[in-house]
């Protein structure tokens, strides 16, 4: 059995695909060329060849566990483009001025408080610490923002 056949083979039983074997036989192939200057044994030449395959169709294996590829162009009408549409974008843009209205209407300290807890990731405590209020004061200046941000978000549906 010549070389190519028995790498074939070896691609095939990993990856279970005839025309996938093929392009990791292909690649093996290509790798080789690329490392032509590198010094093989020829005693160990076609162990290296087959080895090569193997670890280039292992590497598939895990590729396509983590991203499996689509078979054939048929399935591409099944996937669904993820990018927003223009009204998507502008209903986005449009929510957004609201929000941001509303966090500009917002009492000064509650505000502030809203801004450190959702925008800078802090705690109430750090929040506390920070404008020399405590905790339970911090909470109630967040309770009080988020009242008014909902209903003034919610005040057109």
């Amino acid at each position: 059995m010549s070389l190519r056949k028995r790498l074939l083979s070896t691609i095939s039983r990993l990856v279970r695909s005839h025309a996938t074997a093929e392009d990791l036989a292909q690649d093996t192939f290509l790798r080789l060329w690329e490392r032509r200057n590198t010094p093989v044994d020829p005693a160990h030449l076609q162990n290296y060849v087959l080895r090569t395959g193997r670890n280039l169709a292992i590497d598939f294996r895990r590729r396509e566990r983590i991203a499996p590829f689509v078979q054939g162009i048929e399935h591409l009408d099944f996937i669904a483009d993820q990018a927003p549409t223009p009204e998507d974008s502008t209903a986005a843009r449009q929510k957004l001025r609201v929000l941001s209205a509303a966090i500009e209407a917002l009492p000064p300290r509650a505000r502030q408080v809203f801004v450190m807890a959702r925008i800078d990731g802090l705690t109430y405590v750090e929040i506390g610490e920070k404008l020399g209020i405590s905790p339970k004061t911090v909470f109630s200046h967040m309770v009080a923002a988020l009242e008014k941000l909902d209903s003034s978000c919610h005040s057109d549906d």
